[in-house]
């Protein structure tokens, strides 16, 4: 056995060794929490930090984009306001010049109408936006006149030139003179040729073919026309259309009713033939179930600021235009 009094020696030292390994542990521990604590704290205050950062960050970005917006929306109402500027300005060029040249059209369509006892509207030089601008470009479109009838509506170009108009007709098939002077001229249907006095000495030669052809541009108004009553009726309009050379000293060389891409455009080069015209379509519409009213397209042209004047007498809700026509109708606009 030991000892006693080896043990009483050894014993506190033992007692002590195992007191400090204890002591070394709970450092040990204690040093590792603190450190866990610190990082703990470090991971929370970057976090934070972050956050701040963030929020920061998502402040700016919504000021810039207010900002953004804020401009995008300035630049949108000077572009809109340019756009309205310019439309009037050319809405009051058109409506001058208009007022210049339709005159002598409109006495003639009135005219017209009188002799044959009608009734209706005669809308003069109307100007408007088109439809389909805002998806191309801004512009304004004018027309020369419209006349509303209880089932005939008919968009008519007026050309006030004067001096000799081919329209259709080649220079080679308009007699030998013509043939010999401007045979060999290039022309794309439709066309249409004018030889004019330009002084005592000379003579001016302006050629308007495809877009720029009279007949093609009478339909790409009256597809604006109706999609414009379209848009704002909702209803289906039909739009007749003619070429109407109203100068009295206009030598005239046209087939009455050239017909070009599928659509029939009337050309008319008399007082005579205007009224027979109008006479033929009044015979031959019939009017259609969803037409509009002429008080309808009166009031929208009204807005417009284009001159409508009645003729004959008052009409109550009369249908205007007629998407049904017969055989020997002419064809929709083409745009």
């Amino acid at each position: 056995m030991p000892d006693t009094s080896e043990l009483t020696t050894y014993l506190p030292w033992a007692v002590a060794a195992v007191l400090l390994i204890v002591l070394i542990v709970l450092l040990v521990l204690l040093r590792r929490r603190a450190a866990a604590a610190r990082e703990a704290l470090r991971t929370r205050e970057d976090a934070h930090r972050k956050a701040l950062e963030e929020a920061a960050a998502e402040r700016e970005r919504a000021a810039r984009d207010a900002a953004d917006a804020h401009a995008r929306e300035l630049a949108e109402l000077e572009a809109r306001r340019v756009d309205a500027e310019t439309s009037a300005q050319q809405s009051r060029a058109l409506v001058a010049a208009g007022a210049k040249w339709e005159e002598t059209s409109r006495r003639m369509v009135l005219d017209a109408v009188t002799d044959l006892g009608l009734d209706g509207v005669l809308v003069t030089n109307l100007v408007f936006v088109p439809v389909d601008a805002t998806k191309t470009r801004r512009f304004v479109a004018q027309v020369d006149h419209v006349l509303l009838l209880p089932t005939v509506a008919l968009v008519i170009e007026n050309k006030g030139w004067k001096g000799v108009v081919l329209d259709g007709v080649h220079p080679r098939d308009a007699g030998s003179s013509f043939a010999t002077l401007l045979g060999d001229l290039t022309l794309e249907p439709p066309f249409a040729v004018q030889v004019k006095r330009d002084s005592l000495t000379s003579l001016e030669l302006r050629t308007h073919d495809q877009g720029h052809a009279p007949r093609k541009q009478v339909r790409r108004q009256a597809q604006r026309i109706s999609d414009l009553v379209r848009a704002e009726t909702h209803r289906k309009p039909w739009f007749d259309t003619a070429v109407l050379y109203s100068h009295p000293d206009a030598d005239v060389h046209a087939d009455p009713r050239a017909d070009d891409e599928g659509a029939s455009t009337v050309v008319i080069a008399s007082q005579a033939q205007l009224r027979a015209h109008v006479e033929d379509l009044v015979r031959r519409r019939r009017p259609g179930p969803d037409s509009p009213r002429i008080d309808e397209l009166a009031a929208l042209f009204a807005r417009l600021g284009a001159d409508v004047r009645p003729f004959g007498q008052p009409l109550d809700r009369a249908p205007a235009v007629s998407p049904q026509a017969d055989e020997t109708a002419a064809l929709p606009a083409q745009g």
